[in-house]
């Protein structure tokens, strides 16, 4: 993966959870090496209003929509200096008043499992998750699994389900080798699922192996290489899609941070891909820089600029994160080449020990590199945080969301939510 990618990866996410507003780290990911030892059970219980015009981005107003829900997750950690084993699982009870849908219920279940060993030279991943969400909150983002982007709208239930094994040894020797492995599917059900244009989307299936090596040539210098096959197929699509993706990352160390260059050649259906980025990061007392500038040449013959920029700036009160990044790749649902354009501005300002005020700003536009076509969404969401208890906690906010596709129109909503939080957490 090149420095784009995980720039551009690490961008996508936090557009995904400042949309939802306010959304915290699991109280067990905030504990020392020595606290994981052992055996964890959380139990996270949610409640949540919300209102909000337009829930399904339409370009045709439907009207006002109302939602209550009840959230409940559990999750069970077991880590030792050599292995870790984590289990979550959790859905919701909701009332949704809808113009266009009432969905009441259960819904957006989910369930994960992970486990990892590791010893002095070799590392095993294993991991499976299964997960339904509703497409009117998927939006914009990026797919952790496919490292690809996804842009969905409409009003159908999303089931993604992935499963993944990635095996590396020999990491105590200057020459390291890996082997990967996933699958992960998206399906569709009960409404209208649609991208970029408003072309539907379809049920799809894709199967990734790869082989990795990783060389120190010394202390300060590693180059690590992968290549991947990957198999997409899509319903309603006769055959499939094959890509074969070759990636090169040269590393160099140096006492205020690292030089990154970057390397990859994408053998698609529509032609051939090639990306290069030059990558530099920065460490200050009050943060970190990093920036990266590149070209892709994308398989139509046409040349792209790529590139990127972060920063985290910690401050008296707060902190300020920004991140920028540009860049070429296959879509996750779809498996189109496209351009995309993201941008983020994060800021939270503590008022006091146990209240903070946060506003976080997001904008994204893709473009399908062959058609033209392109859509542009944002939002800006503005959240209060106040911890009532040590475990009990509540979050009020307000959120507008715009989008605009060149060929289906622009289309505006605007949403107030609370939710009221408390997490369970022993060990044994």
């Amino acid at each position: 993966m090149t420095l784009l990618r995980y720039k551009t990866l690490t961008l996508s996410a936090a557009l995904m959870m400042g949309g939802l507003g306010a959304a915290t780290m699991p109280l067990w990911a905030q504990q020392t090496e020595s606290e994981l030892r052992g055996v964890q059970l959380r139990f996270d219980l949610e409640f949540g209003l919300e209102s909000q015009t337009n829930r399904a981005l339409a370009v045709a107003d439907p009207g006002t929509s109302t939602e209550a829900r009840t959230a409940l997750s559990i999750g069970i950690l077991s880590e030792t200096r050599t292995q870790r084993f984590a289990f979550d699982l959790g859905g919701e009870l909701r009332r949704l008043d809808s113009p266009t849908d009432d969905d009441n219920g259960f819904a957006n279940p989910f369930a994960m499992v992970s486990y990892d060993r590791t010893s002095a030279s070799a590392r095993l991943s294993l991991s499976a998750a299964l997960r339904e969400s509703d497409v009117d909150n998927d939006g914009f983002a990026f797919d952790e699994v496919t490292q690809a982007f996804t842009f969905v709208e409409g009003n159908a239930t999303r089931r993604n389900t992935n499963l993944s094994v990635e095996y590396n040894w020999r990491d105590d020797a200057p020459l390291g080798f890996g082997v990967l492995a996933r699958f992960e599917e998206n399906s569709f059900s009960s409404g209208v699922a649609t991208t970029i244009g408003g072309e539907a989307l379809n049920d799809t299936e894709r199967l990734t192996l790869g082989v990795t090596a990783r060389f120190e040539i010394d202390e300060a210098i590693r180059l690590n290489s992968a290549l991947t096959y990957v198999d997409f197929e899509e319903d309603n699509t006769p055959g499939s899609r094959e890509t074969w993706t070759l990636s090169n990352d040269l590393t160099i160390d140096r006492p205020r941070g690292s030089f990154t260059f970057g390397l990859d050649f994408v053998d698609t259906p529509e032609g051939d891909r090639v990306n290069a980025t030059l990558g530099r990061s920065l460490e200050y007392p009050l943060g970190i820089v990093s920036g990266q500038i590149g070209a892709t040449r994308g398989a139509n013959g046409e040349t792209f600029f790529s590139g990127g920029l972060n920063l985290t700036r910690a401050m008296p009160s707060g902190n300020l994160n920004l991140d920028l990044a540009r860049s070429v790749n296959s879509g996750a649902l779809e498996d189109d080449e496209e351009l995309s354009t993201t941008l983020r501005i994060g800021y939270l300002h503590e008022l006091n020990p146990t209240s903070s005020l946060s506003v976080d700003f997001s904008w994204a536009e893709v473009e399908d590199t062959a058609s033209g076509q392109d859509t542009i969404s944002s939002a800006i969401t503005a959240t209060y945080t106040r911890e009532l208890t040590r475990d009990w906690g509540v979050n009020v906010g307000v959120r507008h969301r715009f989008r605009d596709d060149s060929v289906t129109g622009t289309a505006r909503s605007n949403e107030v939510f609370m939710t009221l939080r408390r997490e369970f957490l022993t060990r044994f």
